[in-house]
């Protein structure tokens, strides 16, 4: 079977879905390829554009997984992109310690290019890019997600990898990806149960301080359903068998 082109990771709070997207962009970036990897591989040096809520979220969150703290300059290299590999890096104007672009060192003898943008930008900014990947950290609008979709088309075997918690509840993309899957889409699901780096004390406290209505959403990965609930209470609490 070929890999899937457009991939969601929906999952809890907490879990580790960033980390684990920061880890495959690394890997593509590079070219350094695990033995064990079957997903696809680019031979030659990739365009990639890593997006998400805010500029200032992309940087705190994204930015930090692939590069280390963003309020260190010496941690540069400490994140998923080997230090050695990673070349030219150009700021992003007015956004303190955010990055554009980073040039990193593919195993082809080429350059391969990451870049950094925020939902909160508007979709014209997404217009006229074009990717092998983009790894969208959250949900985006519709009409970002219809950019990915479309700045895909001019790159032979690009893909779209998307992490988030259903925050939002059942919207488009995620009725999409949960009731109409199509050929080339993939959904992965992860909760608390599956983080265990969590500790069955730590995930009873914080199930605990949640809003009861918040719970399946933020450990389960579980869609809000609608807008949001009319009444913050928990379906368990109002239902029973017939």
């Amino acid at each position: 079977d070929k890999p899937a082109v457009q991939r969601v990771l929906i999952a809890g709070n907490q879990v580790g879905k960033t980390h684990c997207a920061a880890m495959e962009t690394a890997i593509h970036l590079t070219g350094k390829y695990p033995d064990w990897w079957k997903g696809s591989r680019f031979h030659h040096p990739p365009e990639i554009l890593a997006c998400g809520l805010t500029n200032e979220s992309v940087r705190d969150i994204g930015q930090m997984e692939l590069c280390g703290d963003p309020t260190n300059e010496k941690a540069l290299g400490t994140g998923t992109i080997p230090l050695d590999c990673i070349g030219r890096v150009v700021k992003k104007p007015g956004v303190v310690n955010a990055y554009d672009v980073i040039h990193v060192k593919h195993i082809s003898g080429g350059m391969s290019k990451i870049y950094f943008r925020g939902y909160e930008q508007g979709w014209k900014k997404f217009q006229g890019i074009g990717f092998e990947i983009a790894w969208p950290d959250e949900e985006p609008p519709p009409e970002i997600w219809s950019q990915l979709l479309r700045s895909g088309l001019s790159r032979k075997n690009s893909i779209i990898m998307c992490t988030m918690t259903p925050e939002e509840g059942m919207t488009e993309l995620v009725t999409q990806f949960m009731s109409d899957m199509r050929d080339g889409q993939a959904m992965v699901t992860a909760t608390w149960d599956d983080a265990q780096h969590l500790s069955p004390e730590i995930k009873a406290q914080r199930l605990a301080a949640l809003r009861p209505h918040e719970r399946d959403m933020r450990s389960k990965g579980i869609p809000l359903m609608g807008a949001g609930l009319v009444f913050p209470v928990s379906d368990d609490d109002i239902m029973c068998d017939p």
